[in-house]
């Protein structure tokens, strides 16, 4: 069997294939591979705000089309770069085991902690989320916007246009890349993390059904549970890279926990909140931890 996976061409979107690749090996030895490289607007105009060439589902749309126009079997995707409606033609066939789901920040200083940055310090982050969170905890706090990939962003930070920069945990641990800087994970009930982080999400056509079979067989199922729930929480909170909000699911025997948090632009107001459920129906938890986000938010006037 010969399956084709389109991916971007950045280092880490290609070390997140070989890993999907992995995972399919270990159900089907025998499997062919052949990655298609996409190249997509976003990563052409680095030095534009995404949301000024097409925002969060840039990525994804162009990843995507080589799936429906058939040059590609799955699409493979760092899910929360997903936005919460994709083409209706495809599904979510495949999650392998989640990554770290938290944020590092990466300085210069080699901080120990966000309280270790001096103040007025020059945080680079494009993430709405991101940067009201922090700014709740350390106002003053100078957001810078940042874009780029990985190995982009942290030579940015070492040539001191910033003081740090905010990056997923997933993503350090995926490229081990070796520069001297301090390394901080942010604890998640300060910086929760966006819906999907940490996860790789493999996409193919309701229609390919025997592509389905094997992605299925490779899926890890507590991954596929939080990817559901935090899909469905991002649907209904009405979230994305410009709305300030994070949320994550964690499945404990039975039950999922779902702990998310909003916050206004600025970070003066923030709300947080805890739901549990059932584990068997993962969507159902994150569609009521996003309405009762929701209704806090708008109780304490941030939406």
């Amino acid at each position: 069997m010969k399956i084709r996976l389109a991916t971007r061409g950045s280092k880490l979107s290609l070390t997140q294939t070989e890993m999907v690749i992995q995972e399919l090996r270990k159900v089907r030895k025998d499997i062919e591979v052949e990655v298609v490289i996409v190249k997509t607007r976003g990563d052409i105009h680095q030095d534009k705000p995404l949301q000024h060439i097409g925002g969060k589902g840039l990525f994804e749309r162009e990843v995507n089309l080589a799936v429906l126009e058939g040059r590609a079997d799955v699409a493979v995707h760092s899910l929360k770069d997903v936005p919460s409606e994709v083409h209706p033609n495809l599904v979510l066939a495949m999650t392998p085991p989640r990554g770290p789901m938290g944020d590092v920040l990466v300085s210069r200083g080699r901080a120990k902690s966000i309280w270790d940055l001096p103040r007025g310090a020059v945080v680079g982050t494009s993430s709405s989320r991101r940067a009201s969170m922090l700014r709740s905890v350390r106002s003053d706090l100078v957001i810078k916007p940042i874009r780029g990939n990985v190995d982009t962003r942290l030579r940015k930070l070492v040539s001191g246009e910033y003081d740090a920069i905010v990056l997923a945990r997933a993503g350090l641990e995926r490229l081990k890349p070796s520069l001297d800087v301090g390394y901080w994970d942010i604890p998640t009930d300060i910086l929760p993390p966006a819906p999907g982080q940490g996860i790789i999400g493999v996409y193919t056509l309701y229609s390919s059904t025997a592509i389905i079979e094997l992605l299925s067989k490779a899926s890890d199922n507590n991954t596929m549970a939080q990817a559901r729930a935090e899909r469905a929480f991002l649907a209904y909170a009405g979230g994305g890279c410009y709305v300030p909000l994070g949320g994550y699911a964690e499945v404990k025997g039975g039950s999922i926990l779902f702990r998310a948090s909003m916050a206004s632009p600025d970070g003066s107001k923030r709300v947080d909140i805890e739901v549990e459920g059932d584990a068997d129906m993962p969507t159902q938890v994150g569609i009521d931890a996003a309405l009762e986000l929701r209704a806090k938010a708008k109780e304490r006037g941030i939406i």
